[in-house]
């Protein structure tokens, strides 16, 4: 009988252990999700940031263009030149 007590016992142990690691499982799950929702959110605003960005710097750039087109030609010649003069030494 005492072997079967103790036996008892062993499983409502084990039974109760089962039982804390599923609430375990669950409260790390719903950590983990709250972390990863946070670092989306984050790398969201800051996507959106950089996309306000480029559209503000594509703005200026094409005024800068439609102010001084002759300058605008004459610079991107010269860029033109000094990149095939700099990738032609390389060859």
């Amino acid at each position: 009988m005492a072997a079967q007590a103790e036996y008892e016992e062993l499983r409502k142990e084990l039974d109760q252990l089962r039982s804390d690691i599923a609430g375990l499982t669950r409260t790390l799950k719903d950590i983990a999700s709250e972390e990863g929702s946070a670092a989306y959110d984050k790398v969201r605003k800051s996507a959106n940031k950089a996309q306000e960005q480029a559209a503000h710097t594509m703005e200026a750039v094409g005024h800068e263009l439609s102010e001084r087109p002759f300058t605008s030609v004459v610079s991107a010649f010269i860029l033109g030149l000094l990149i095939g003069m700099l990738s032609g030494r390389r060859s």
